[in-house]
């Protein structure tokens, strides 16, 4: 299935901010902003990459659209409907549209319930189909992540499955509803590579033979690269570069993605390969709260202008949208080469 121009989920400028615990003798906790004035679009049929390090504020943002946490401010519309107004029946049918699958399927499933209990439960809570039509539609779902023969797991508990399997399990769970927008929170992030390869292409598989948009949630750009349609990357709760993966990937033109690409192993690789090198051996002071939020990082950032203004997300090419003062500058998109040989 091929992405549209139709909007399935937009954000506009919305920011979420949590508060650290107390210290003693009453100390008040300290402010962490996660998501900063973000605003993204994403397509009906695509798969969309939002690619950044830990505590980026990446799962947030995913909380945010399956209307698990409140944002502070801005708006969040999915299928144009503006998700923070939705309250009992409107929520409940919003629920069945739009589903997550979160990153530790260890704790996601309750190790209490069977195989068959845990994937017919969102059937039961909106009361869909009768004992025949459940279990029918809990085998499909199954053998749709690759569990099969179906059968074979109803009775069984997630402490008698594989971590893959686990989160095959939690797939099915979100699939069983027919949704039409699906979070995907890291699903591979606990996996051996084999594996993440198999759940790579479930996901395919719900894009095109399923109709379902995915928001692909991923600390891996080259996950992004092999997945989505378009990546937005993150960092510290600021988008810094939005664009078609393959642009972004092949001519990164923010530092922050020009070092995620510098961390990716290369391994058994021969021949010249690029490096960045934009990121700081060691943090620079910074001022919180004003300019670039990359500056203390930034090994192409200058002192007067990045530390004092924060850059604004602007388009350099058609889709392409990048927020760094320099993104036009000689040191953007530049790299060395560097020789890479077998281990012997």
């Amino acid at each position: 299935m091929k992405p549209t121009t139709d909007l399935i989920l937009r954000l506009e400028k919305v920011t979420k901010t949590y508060r650290t615990k107390g210290g003693r003798f009453g100390q008040a906790g300290s402010r962490v902003v996660a998501l900063n004035r973000i605003s993204l679009d994403v397509r009906r049929g695509e798969i969309f990459g939002l690619v950044g390090e830990s505590g980026s504020g990446k799962t947030t943002a995913g909380r945010l659209v399956v209307r698990l946490e409140e944002a502070d401010a801005g708006e969040i519309f999915v299928a144009g409907t503006r998700v923070p107004e939705l309250k009992g029946r409107r929520l409940k049918q919003f629920r069945r549209k739009v589903q997550m699958v979160f990153q530790d399927p260890y704790q996601s499933l309750n190790p209490q319930r069977s195989i068959f209990d845990t994937v017919s439960e969102p059937l039961v809570i909106h009361r869909m189909g009768n004992g025949a039509q459940r279990r029918e539609a809990v085998a499909q779902a199954l053998k749709s992540v690759g569990l099969s023969p179906p059968e074979d797991f109803f009775l069984r508990y997630p402490h008698q499955l594989s971590g893959g399997q686990r989160q095959r399990v939690a797939m099915a769970r979100a699939m069983v509803l027919g949704p039409e927008f699906v979070v995907a929170d890291e699903p591979t992030s606990m996996l051996d590579a084999s594996i993440s390869a198999q759940i790579f292409n479930i996901l395919l598989h719900m894009r095109d033979k399923l109709g379902v948009t995915l928001l692909f949630i991923t600390h891996s750009l080259a996950a992004a690269r092999y997945l989505c349609d378009r990546i937005a990357v993150i960092y510290r709760g600021n988008l810094m570069e939005v664009g078609e993966a393959g642009e972004v990937i092949e001519r990164p033109r923010h530092p922050y993605t020009q070092a995620l690409l510098d961390a990716l192993p290369r391994f058994g690789q021969c021949g010249a390969v690029r490096r960045y090198n934009t990121l700081l051996g060691a943090e620079r002071p910074a001022s919180q709260g004003v300019g670039c939020a990359f500056y203390s990082r930034c090994g192409v950032a200058q002192r007067l202008l990045c530390s004092t203004q924060a850059p604004s997300l602007r388009e350099l090419a058609p889709g392409h949208r990048v927020a760094c003062h320099y993104a036009e500058g000689p040191e953007a998109g530049t790299a060395t080469t560097e020789a890479c040989f077998y281990a012997t």
